[in-house]
């Protein structure tokens, strides 16, 4: 049976929930310095997801959201906040707060409609995150979306954080997609994360949804882009599903 594995976060899943939350925090404090609220929050995120690979790359794994919890201070400084105004501009309880909500993430538009197309075309659809495998359950979950449990695919299970190889080959292994002649796709709205994909020997389908510039000239091109979740779906069973 062919399959697709799904990046999570950023592709099934927006990160808006985490900019309103620090909006509803600290985005009196942060207007005072002309600082947008979603630029930080994006910048704050982009700067996680950096030093969680980098650790990663030197086997000094930390979870996501540790990293995240502890680096909002280096990101207000670096936005411009100077560091003798930074004493007390934001708590823990501001960060709890900030990072639990994150986690409530919400569906992009069509993704309902996008598993259906799929598994209605003959793919057996997977997940691979960098999320552990309980939280990545209950966003689904939450938004009403089947995706079984073992289907789940968490990072931390192999001790290592996209994009490095063990994490997409992990994925191949356990998707049962590691096999000669057998369609294996890997959908995502990160073009680094399409570009490690491609490096495993996955096929690759990219949306826009979330960078809107797929940076061909950096990232290769994907075996397929499309704007949105809907056009994803029926992209990938037109171009890989059975005939």
């Amino acid at each position: 049976m062919p399959s697709v594995v799904f990046d999570v976060v950023g592709t099934c899943f927006s990160y808006d929930n985490g900019a309103e939350a620090l909006q509803a925090r600290l985005g009196h404090k942060l207007a005072k310095y002309g600082i947008p609220t979603k630029l930080l929050f994006y910048a704050w995120v982009c700067g996680t997801e950096r030093d969680y690979s980098y650790l990663s790359q030197i086997k000094q794994y930390k979870p996501f959201f540790e990293i995240l919890s502890n680096t909002l201070t280096r990101v207000l400084f670096q936005a411009g906040i100077p560091a003798e105004d930074l004493e007390g501009f934001f708590t823990a309880e501001d960060v709890e707060y900030i990072r639990e909500e994150y986690k409530k993430l919400k569906p992009r538009p069509g993704l309902k409609e996008m598993m259906q197309t799929l598994r209605e075309g003959g793919f057996e659809v997977w997940c691979c995150s960098d999320a552990n495998v309980d939280r990545v359950k209950g966003y689904f979950d939450h938004a009403g979306v089947e995706m079984p449990l073992d289907h789940v695919l968490s990072a931390d299970t192999v001790k290592a954080g996209k994009p490095e190889p063990a994490v997409y080959k992990f994925a191949r292994e356990k998707a049962g997609s590691d096999q000669p002649g057998e369609v294996s796709v890997f959908a995502a709205s990160h073009a680094w994360d399409i570009a490690a994909a491609k490096s495993a020997g996955f096929l690759t389908a990219y949306t826009t949804t979330y960078e809107l510039d797929p940076c061909e000239s950096i990232f290769g091109t994907a075996d397929l882009v499309t704007p949105d979740l809907v056009s994803l779906g029926k992209g990938i069973v037109e171009k890989w599903g059975k005939k």
